[in-house]
């Protein structure tokens, strides 16, 4: 598979642990600046992420889904994406400890962004006291990947 990301075209979006709406389980933002003019593809990657619990979690590790529409990504129970699996060493503090490989195939057209956070035996989180997420959307090169696909035309009518 060809990712048509360009590193020179991509953006961030911080969402800032003061908006956000926190509840057992979930952490929701609204209202969502827009990034584009008009909705474009592109993969979208949390590349800092961390979540603060004033009670201890009973798992060392978080994972956390969102319902943002996917072209790239399957699971065998049907659930939300998967955007990150966070870490803990002592239960409170959750943290992405290496790079996120997960980068899911969507568009920019987000007013809203939801987290569902879930210990690993997927029952929910307790209320997080803080969560902090930066977002990184890598846009697609519609020319190269027209241009591939016209390549590719002449070799399937053979």
């Amino acid at each position: 598979m060809v990712l048509y990301m360009s590193q020179s075209n991509c953006q961030y979006l911080y969402l800032s642990n003061s908006q956000a709406t926190k509840t057992a389980g979930f952490v929701t933002w609204n209202n969502i600046p827009s990034m584009s003019q008009s909705t474009r593809e592109c993969y979208v990657t949390a590349v800092r992420l961390n979540v603060v619990f004033t009670q201890e979690q009973s798992h060392n590790d978080i994972i956390v889904k969102t319902p943002i529409p996917t072209m790239n990504y399957t699971a065998t129970d049907n659930s939300e994406p998967l955007i990150a699996v966070l870490h803990s060493d002592d239960s409170k503090l959750f943290v992405l400890n290496i790079d996120n490989p997960v980068h899911l195939l969507s568009n920019d057209n987000i007013k809203s962004f939801k987290l569902t956070l879930l210990q690993t035996d997927e029952s929910a989180t307790g209320t997080p006291s803080a969560c902090n997420v930066l977002l990184k959307f890598d846009y697609i090169d519609q020319v190269a990947y027209t241009n591939d696909i016209l390549l590719d035309i002449p070799r399937q009518l053979k």
